[in-house]
């Protein structure tokens, strides 16, 4: 669905994503599209289909960025890389993770080669005649990055967190501590009114995503103190 101007969210919906967990997908519309997340190997046609309903064509997919390794949200890549003709990508730190220790996470299916990946860094991305910033925000995995669209005050945060908690930082390659730095880090972005997340709604508006950040301060000082109830 279209969200803004040439910024289109699939949220996982059970009812017409067969297969699995899916991340939510995103797709952002330029000369050429790039998609972040498009979910696990079984999403691919039904993603496909969303995204031709909403007027996109699939071909036009120029970069599949992974803001992290999961098969949730890395495993429909290969296949859609090879029906586009789309570039893989995701953080470095990410890549050597994910042919590393993260190996245990690898889907099924024609495994990646390692430099098939094009390799991001923090600091300044351009692609499809747009300009992004590229943050490196470890915690549920050491390499996740977020993607800021300023023009936009976009962020495409993976799993670094959702509306009202973060994510999981007891998985193989999480930590804990990298998170609660992490938060700190992006809160200090300014002029954020949309976030999209890799799982759950979108955080729309200046007011919610402060809102959202102050929960998020709210579970990170209950951790610290060890008090919170999950």
């Amino acid at each position: 669905m279209k969200l803004a101007d040439d910024i289109y969210f699939y949220p996982d919906d059970p009812s017409r994503d067969a297969g699995g967990l899916n991340a939510c997908a995103v797709v952002i519309d330029g000369e050429q599209s790039l998609m972040i997340d498009p979910g696990c190997a079984s999403r691919m046609p039904a993603l496909l289909r969303r995204i031709t309903d909403d007027g996109l064509d699939p071909a036009n997919i120029g970069l599949v960025l992974f803001t992290h390794s999961h098969p949730d949200h890395l495993g429909a890549g290969r296949a859609l890389c090879e029906h586009c003709g789309a570039i893989p990508a995701m953080h470095g730190r990410e890549i050597a993770f994910y042919f590393g220790a993260g190996s245990v996470y690898r889907s099924c299916g024609r495994p990646w080669a390692q430099e098939e990946f094009t390799a991001l860094e923090e600091g300044e991305f351009r692609f499809g005649g747009r300009c992004f910033h590229i943050y490196l925000t470890p915690g549920h995995t050491p390499g996740s990055l977020t993607l800021h669209w300023p023009d936009a005050k976009l962020l495409a945060v993976g799993d670094v967190y959702f509306a009202g908690t973060f994510g999981a930082t007891d998985l193989t390659g999480g930590s804990e501590p990298d998170m609660f730095r992490t938060l700190e880090k992006l809160e200090q972005l300014p002029d954020v009114e949309l976030v999209l997340c890799g799982h759950g709604p979108e955080i729309a508006g200046r007011e919610a995503v402060e809102e959202n950040y102050r929960a998020l301060a709210r579970e990170v000082a209950m951790k610290k103190a060890g008090v919170w109830p999950g």
